[in-house]
């Protein structure tokens, strides 16, 4: 089964591959603009970011946060992003909105990392390896694929449209198009676990040299 599925995903990127140079593409450059935009943030703004940052470990600290809560707001969150994602590339000419959702993704990574190592130096690099990464080593190819299957299935339809070709309706490609997000959405619940059970235990561990 692993190896069917190795052999699908190594099929796929082979047949779209600009498509995911494209979508690599826009998460980098959201990156290097959320890193970029913690410099240019006013002194006034950023210490504010900081009393939150410092807050929001307290509440690590003294485990007032409830794996549950950041559960279902983890979930939550990402499975509204994957949602949309699945209806841009129904919508077709809307497909490339998908972008958006990668490269505000990155901008997210890289502000709060860039955010982190500012404020704590050698210990915002451990929050990130320990707190941030975990999860984000699934969550960003999940939506790395789910763009490049919103696009591949838009691009598909509209070749298919173009060339009169017979016998591939929409709804025969919608099964499998809907299933892969069905798949990713089961991945999603494993990403959402490691972050509200396992990264806030690894974030206490050093929690308290950070307030």
């Amino acid at each position: 089964m692993f190896n069917k599925v190795m052999d699908y995903l190594k099929k796929h990127i082979r047949e779209n591959i600009l498509i995911y140079s494209i979508v690599i593409l826009c998460f980098l450059i959201g990156i290097s603009v959320g890193a970029f935009t913690v410099k240019i943030v006013d002194k006034h703004q950023k210490e504010e970011l900081f009393y939150y940052l410092r807050d929001f470990f307290q509440l690590f600290y003294t485990n007032e946060l409830s794996g549950g809560s950041i559960f279902r707001q983890s979930f939550m969150n990402n499975f509204q992003l994957l949602t949309l994602s699945w209806i841009l590339g129904l919508l077709i000419i809307l497909a490339p909105l998908v972008l958006l959702i990668v490269s505000f993704k990155g901008f997210v990574i890289g502000f709060t990392v860039a955010l982190l190592i500012e404020e704590f130096k050698f210990w915002g690099i451990l929050l990130f390896l320990l707190g941030v990464f975990p999860q984000n080593l699934i969550i960003i190819p999940i939506f790395i694929f789910a763009a490049v299957f919103s696009l591949a299935f838009s691009a598909a339809f509209i070749k298919i449209k173009l060339k009169k070709i017979k016998n591939t309706g929409f709804l025969k490609q919608l099964l499998p198009y809907s299933s892969l997000y069905g798949i990713l959405i089961i991945m999603i619940i494993f990403a959402c676990f490691i972050e509200s059970y396992i990264a806030p235990f690894l974030i206490r561990l050093i929690a308290g040299n950070l307030l």
